[in-house]
């Protein structure tokens, strides 16, 4: 049972001072720097922003320069930032409410220069609001827990205006984020970007709470950290997919979560090991090395559907869902010399894919407290010990504490979410 003080949002806070002050400094470090340089122009930050929404749709661009652009965004984006004139406390907040980990204003400023995670969903806008407008005139977007830059929106919407494939009429659209820092930084990007007149608003609430007045024929939602843990991803997408239209998207369409087996010198260590020290970012994972792993299976595919028939289970006051239920493989000889781990995939729109390893979203989860075959020197509360002949069920926490619950399974072998 969480302490009640974890469920009162605007009292509790997530501590991770080595992250926050890093980024606190960075972003000092760029003012100072700023203060010698040119002042950054509303022209000069849709040039940046353009130019990775174009490299998306049109793939002109080599993996080298599309770094670059992307940089290039973040920087022009963060001096737009300085704008908005944030308090230090506006921008390292960060807490825990009932729903989930809510992320800092400046921890949120980075997800700008994820470019596969970016340039994934600027392909899957421009086909799906294509897609859509031949069905209706208009088409209403909602995009919850936007952050400061709203990152996954405002590049492609500004490159679909500039090439008057879109206009104030035919696309509306919604910003809804719970920092109020974020808020008033998305008021003057905005602005500087030119866009204000797509805008129905830009709300300050709780994402998992926000109705909409009129259905929404889009949400684009990405809440959730590697493992599809911390945030509070599955509550936004419960909340909105109630208010899509009947026609209506959420983007991801999908999101699958699988659960493997691994080697964890191999997975984590050596595969990277074998590539260029300065490639290490950009290079796909060992093939050979992800042939290693024995996989599970599919703990929860979260789509539109699943999501209006979870199995909610309630203990309390808190909630879990029931997902998968999955076996390890009979013949499975060493599985006490490996470890669990979740990661997802996800699938924007068209089959546009983010795989493994591509964003910071698909990297897999260790669950180092799951013992298969052995029992640690050190046991702790949370440890789970199983043998290589149980199978386990799989529960999402819908808390405060969101994350992944697997437990050893008692019945065969069923199928909670698909």
């Amino acid at each position: 049972m969480l302490n009640n003080q974890y469920q009162q949002a605007s009292t509790t806070y997530m501590t991770e001072q080595p992250v926050v002050t890093g980024l606190l400094n960075q972003a000092l470090r760029n003012q100072i720097s700023a203060l010698n340089q040119p002042t950054v122009t509303g022209q000069t930050l849709q040039q940046s922003f353009l130019a990775i929404a174009k490299q998306a749709v049109t793939t002109s661009s080599c993996s080298s320069v599309r770094e670059k652009l992307f940089v290039d965004a973040y920087n022009q984006a963060i001096k737009t930032l300085a704008k908005a004139q944030l308090t230090e406390a506006q921008m390292t907040d960060q807490f825990i409410n009932e729903h989930g980990l809510v992320m800092s204003v400046l921890n949120c400023t980075t997800t700008i220069k994820d470019v596969h995670r970016n340039s994934i969903f600027y392909k899957a806008v421009f086909e799906l609001i294509g897609d859509l407008l031949q069905r209706s005139p208009q088409i209403n977007i909602a995009y919850p827990a936007c952050g400061p830059f709203a990152p996954l929106l405002l590049p492609i919407l500004l490159y679909m205006d500039q090439q008057h494939i879109i206009s104030p009429k035919t696309v509306r659209v919604s910003l809804i984020d719970i920092q109020p820092g974020a808020i008033q930084s998305l008021k003057v990007l905005i602005n500087e970007l030119q866009l204000s007149a797509y805008f129905e608003g830009v709300y300050h609430a709780d994402a998992v709470l926000f109705k909409g007045s009129q259905p929404f024929d889009i949400f684009i939602a990405e809440a959730f950290q590697h493992g599809f843990s911390k945030e509070a991803h599955l509550n936004i997408c419960k909340n909105f997919a109630r208010q899509l239209s009947n026609h209506g998207v959420m983007l991801p369409c999908k999101t699958k979560v699988n659960a493997a087996l691994v080697k964890c010198q191999r997975e984590f260590v050596e595969q990277w090991q074998q590539q260029p020290h300065n490639e290490k970012i950009k290079s796909a994972p060992n093939s050979d090395i992800l042939s290693e792993r024995i996989e599970l299976g599919n703990v929860l595919t979260l789509d539109r559907h699943t999501l209006l028939t979870l199995d909610i289970i309630k203990l309390g006051e808190q909630q879990v869902a029931r997902c998968n239920t999955l076996a390890i493989p009979a013949s499975t000889e060493d599985a006490s010399k490996r470890v669990l781990v979740l990661y997802a995939e996800v699938m924007t729109y068209n089959e546009h894919w983010l795989t493994q390893y591509q964003s910071g979203i698909t990297h897999p989860l260790p669950f180092l407290n799951v013992c298969i075959d052995f029992e640690p020197q050190s046991a702790t509360a949370d440890d789970l010990l199983l043998s290589s002949t149980d199978k386990i069920t799989f529960y999402y926490k819908l808390t405060g504490l969101t994350g992944f619950l697997p437990t050893k399974a008692e019945q065969q072998v069923s199928y909670g979410a698909n």
